[in-house]
């Protein structure tokens, strides 16, 4: 498994390290949507900055930002976060926002995504 999760009082925190497969990161979605306490979480932060190679084409990730519309239905106020200096990552996250349910944002800095997900509401 190359990803450590951590349930947060307002939110999750994921930490991605090495190769990133589609398999992976689903899965990593899934845990989270499937969980009970995702109808009253704020954030989820997806912490890239250890990643060093990724195998998720923008048809796949087009495909997950189609598979949480069930779950913005049931909580619209959550926010996902990117963090990351790749900027194939970005780009493929800015490619994905247009038809994602949920607001997604990119930080080079872990500093600064915490920063964002305290201050929500």
């Amino acid at each position: 498994m190359t990803y450590t999760m951590s349930w947060e009082n307002r939110g999750v925190y994921k930490h991605f390290t090495g190769h990133v497969s589609y398999p992976e990161y689903a899965r990593s979605q899934e845990m989270v949507l499937a969980d009970h306490r995702t109808d009253s979480i704020r954030y989820v932060i997806n912490d890239f900055l250890e990643v060093q190679s990724y195998s998720v084409t923008s048809d796949q990730a087009e495909y997950l930002a189609a598979f949480n519309r069930g779950a913005s239905i049931s909580n619209p106020r959550l926010r996902i976060a990117y963090v990351t200096t790749d900027a194939k990552i970005k780009m493929l996250i800015k490619l994905v926002s247009i038809i994602s349910s949920f607001e997604l944002i990119t930080f080079s800095t872990l500093a600064a995504a915490r920063e964002w997900s305290s201050s929500l509401k």
